[in-house]
């Protein structure tokens, strides 16, 4: 069996496993046809093979048959594939059953002796190939796209050096030694065009043509080290196996380093910046572990990214922790938005929660245009909700100046993004540059989880020392602050002057204000006790302003905005009404001329970052006046404790609100701008909605109302509830009950 006859099995061979591997995945017509095309060239070449190991006449004929076929197969794959318009498809299709019917006719008829009619069959064949490679050629120089442009110039070159090559296996043979290019060419097309069809990017092509390099050198340097120690063992049958198990010993322990060493030299080679970046990405990566402060982080991996010279915008965006959505941490090139709410952020937190671990532009972009190309099939459901899904994704990378985005996943949810983009060219980074930027995102978003526990412990231990301090501050100070008083109160004011009585009553109100900073520092030192129950804030707000109605001054007009039935929430009241009582106390001194206050409680409808990951929504209370407003300077500082803006202000009552409102599983955040008055927003998660279960025959139903026994009030996993509740722990019960009289 020559070299001829090898290359046509082997053809044979690996189209047919192309054909069966196509199949296997979702088909499409596209990719039904190109498994036709794969199987008559299976036949063809099964064909040939045979024909030449059995030289029989039958074998000839339908090798003739199938090759006559091959156009036909072709220009149908083409035309789809190229989206070629129906009517010039017909007519090519036609033009390629009629050559069809001359090559039948050759191949079953006496004609098959004919030396003219088996040209004529052999110059159809070979025309009506050139013409699928100018259909490819057309559309080239037709389409806008460079990146798709290059992927069909790839495909056009690739086709016609496979019909040369087979053309030249057709003609006469120049001495027994010619090699036979044409199988092993359409085999290698073939699987070309396969590639194509599963990776849309032209880098994976690249590397691809990279990774074929590497494995050709390797193989050469095996056959090699195989040839200097078997050829020389001439007819010795037990050196020349041992001299084989010596050479496979040597290539088993050669074969990974050696892997390494060429695929590095490969890329070094043909792809240079490539390999710069991955050599920077690797240095990166091993300098981020000793990095704990995630600003320092994000300037480190900017900063190197950006010396990399293939990025152009790159920025980090962190989950807030004040309102729903991301803020920007940090960026290189121009800004992008500096903060993306959860409606925007919507789309990405969803492929992210579904395990999507990059998005790319380049494939949304590729997608959109695909579902737009559709025309003339009725609109289906399913099409609108993924062009919407693409269009927010793309909307959402748009804002963020984002060619690339990975998701920082935190536990089950998403804590931020990592951006990359370089605008100059349309596909930036290969698949193994993409694998390093999602290790690069996994390390951000183990840092940003183990800063956050690092913040935790420094609060703790602060609290802790605050704690002991407080302790004894509050005995030294206390005892002699009540002596003062009392002396002061002993004091008649009738009996005094006017100006000494005046001196008394500013000694009992600065005693007052002492007295309460003490207390003040005493609830922020100590650890808070809490009573989770569901509660409804709408009453929290109604008995609050019930308790404060004498101490809201008549100019200030009180407007509350209360829902019918919002969700209710697993708090403590007690420590709820402290917090708007800090508020609403907050809003009536900002406003001295009068103003009007608004109370609002409602469940808003736009989802939030922690909703998404499993909680089933939350509940908002705001506070807004129409006072002078928050400077935007000192909106960072506002619930940092012992920061005040007012005169004689303790700088502790907000800083206690954040406190209690976050031990709730929520946030609270400014949502005003200045000059515009205040206006506070707390969110905390709602309770998710029992659902009832279905009553059994013959049972009444429970009067509305009485609680069900089974009823499990834990928020799902991902909410921002407090540990104790998102551990699963039920609600504390009373544990004083009324006994039912029998």
């Amino acid at each position: 069996m020559d070299i001829r006859t090898q290359s046509d099995l082997l053809a044979a061979i690996i189209c047919l496993a192309l054909a069966v591997s196509v199949l296997l995945r979702p088909r499409r017509r596209a990719i039904t046809l190109y498994s036709v095309l794969c199987f008559t060239l299976s036949a063809f070449y099964l064909g040939e093979f045979l024909a030449k190991l059995t030289s029989s006449l039958l074998w000839s004929r339908t090798s003739i048959v199938f090759g006559s076929a091959v156009p036909v197969a072709v220009l149908a794959f083409f035309t789809e594939f190229l989206g070629v318009s129906p009517k010039s498809a017909r007519r090519a299709r036609l033009g390629a059953l009629s050559g069809l019917l001359l090559g039948v006719t050759t191949g079953v008829t006496p004609l098959m002796g004919s030396d003219i009619a088996r040209t004529m069959v052999a110059v159809w064949v070979f025309g009506t190939l050139l013409v699928s490679v100018s259909l490819l050629l057309q559309r080239m120089a037709s389409t806008e796209s460079r990146v798709e442009r290059a992927r069909l110039a790839y495909l056009a070159a690739g086709a016609g050096a496979a019909t040369v090559a087979t053309a030249l296996d057709l003609r006469p043979r120049y001495g027994n030694g010619f090699p036979p290019m044409g199988a092993i060419a359409a085999t290698l097309y073939m699987f070309l065009l396969q590639q194509t069809r599963q990776r849309l990017r032209l880098l994976d092509l690249h590397e691809l043509l990279g990774k074929t390099v590497a494995l050709s050198v390797q193989a050469v340097l095996f056959v090699a080290i195989y040839a200097l120690l078997v050829s020389w063992t001439g007819d010795r049958t037990s050196l020349f196996l041992f001299n084989s198990l010596v050479a496979s010993i040597v290539v088993l322990i050669l074969f990974e380093p050696l892997r390494g060493k060429i695929e590095e030299w490969v890329v070094a080679t043909m792809f240079r910046e490539r390999f710069e970046m991955i050599r920077t990405l690797e240095g990166l990566k091993g300098r981020m572990g000793n990095v704990i402060e995630v600003r320092d982080l994000a300037k480190m991996l900017l900063d190197t990214l950006n010396e990399t010279r293939r990025v152009t915008h790159a920025s980090i965006y962190l989950l807030s922790d004040d309102r729903p959505g991301f803020f920007l941490l940090d960026s290189r090139g121009p800004t992008p938005t500096p903060f993306l709410d959860a409606a925007q952020a919507r789309a990405l937190i969803t492929v992210s929660m579904q395990g999507q671990k990059a998005v790319l532009l380049e494939n949304l972009e590729r997608r959109l245009a695909e579902l737009k190309a559709v025309e003339g099939q009725p609109e289906n459901r399913r099409g609108r909700d993924e062009t919407k899904r693409l269009t927010d994704l793309r909307g959402a990378l748009k804002m963020m100046n984002a060619g690339i985005t990975v998701p920082l996943m935190g536990g089950d949810r998403v804590v931020g993004f990592l951006n990359l983009w370089d605008e100059r060219v349309p596909e930036a980074y290969a698949s193994n540059e993409i694998a390093f930027i999602l290790e690069l995102g996994e390390r951000i978003a183990t840092t940003v989880e183990n800063s956050k526990l690092y913040e935790r412990m420094k609060e703790r231990d602060r609290l802790a020392a605050l704690g002991e301090m407080a302790a004894g501050l509050a005995h030294e100070i206390r005892n002699p602050l009540g002596a003062i008083k009392g002396a002061a109160q002993y004091l008649s004011p009738q009996e005094l002057p006017a100006e000494t009585s005046e001196f008394l009553k500013v000694i009992v109100e600065e005693v007052n204000r002492l007295n309460t900073v003490v207390t003040q520092f005493l609830d922020y030192s100590r650890p808070l006790k809490q009573s989770f129950a569901p509660t409804d804030l709408a009453d929290v707000v109604n008995r609050t302003v019930k308790l404060l109605a004498n101490d809201i001054p008549s100019a200030v007009a009180l407007k509350l905005e209360l829902a019918e039935k919002p969700p209710k929430v697993q708090g403590d009241p007690e420590q709820l009404k402290q917090v708007l009582i800090n508020l609403v106390q907050n809003a009536v001194q900002a406003m001295p001329e009068g103003g009007t206050l608004t109370l609002s409680v409602c469940a808003p409808e736009d989802p939030s970052p922690w909703r998404l990951a499993g909680s089933p929504g939350v509940v908002e209370l705001r506070v807004r006046d129409t006072g002078q407003g928050i400077p935007d300077e000192a909106r960072s500082h506002m619930f940092v404790p012992f920061y005040t803006t007012k005169e004689k202000g303790t700088g502790l009552g907000l800083a206690i609100c954040d406190r209690i409102v976050k031990n709730h599983g929520g946030g609270i955040s400014i949502a005003s701008k200045a000059a515009e008055g205040a206006e506070f927003v707390i969110r905390l998660p709602a309770i998710p909605e029992p659902t009832p279960a279905p009553t059994p025959e013959g049972t009444t139903p429970a009067p509305e109302g009485t609680p069900s026994p089974d009823l499990d009030l834990t928020p799902y996993p991902g909410s921002l509830a407090p540990p104790e509740i998102a551990a699963g722990a039920r609600p504390r019960r009373d544990k004083k009950r009324k006994r039912s009289p029998r």
